[in-house]
């Protein structure tokens, strides 16, 4: 069909790995927003994207490194009275915003810097977006907006695509295997 795929949660997979995905597909996009709150905040966080956790299953914070301690310990009593672990330490992120928007400057800068510097690797060491950005300047100014627009051409049939053939179509299909149980928020 001419189109480009995203990498949803690159956690799990280590640069290697993502650098193969980038090269053997037309993957366009990476979903690494979890993987950048726990680095902001200031976890020490693998190749893999994932946070390392010590001996008693607790994130790793890396000290004068992103939120203060005294936030870190706020954070995680919130967790543990809602019952958050692991990944699930996202969902901190929207209750604490204004409290972490509100520490002091140096703070924010280094949390952001963590930030800058994984994102950094991530797209000139990993997708080899290094020097790329005059290929971006080129495709906004030829576009005349931040929108290049559509990368495919229709090769459907739209008729074959109403609201009513989609019903139709519906009718057809096998409803055996709903699929695994779980939390697949991520």
């Amino acid at each position: 069909y001419g189109v480009s795929g995203a990498q949803h949660g690159t956690s799990g997979n280590d640069s290697e790995r993502l650098r193969q995905i980038a090269g053997q597909t037309n993957t366009t996009k990476a979903n690494v927003a979890t993987a950048l709150q726990m680095i902001s905040w200031g976890l020490e966080v693998n190749d893999f994207g994932n946070a390392a956790v010590d001996e008693n299953g607790a994130f790793v914070k890396v000290a004068g490194e992103g939120v203060t301690g005294e936030m870190w310990g706020q954070m995680v009593a919130a967790a543990d009275a809602l019952g958050l672990t692991g990944g699930a330490y996202k969902k901190l992120n929207l209750p604490f915003e204004n409290k972490l928007l509100g520490q002091e400057p140096q703070v924010r800068e280094r949390m952001t810097q963590r930030v800058e510097d994984f994102v950094y690797h991530l797209l000139v060491n990993v997708f080899n977006a290094r020097d790329t950005a005059p290929l971006a300047i080129d495709a906004i100014l030829a576009a005349g907006s931040y929108d290049a627009g559509a990368k495919a051409e229709r090769i459907e049939d739209p008729h074959e695509w109403t609201e009513e053939a989609l019903r139709l179509r519906a009718q057809s299909l096998a409803k055996e295997d709903d699929g695994p149980e779980g939390d697949f928020d991520d």
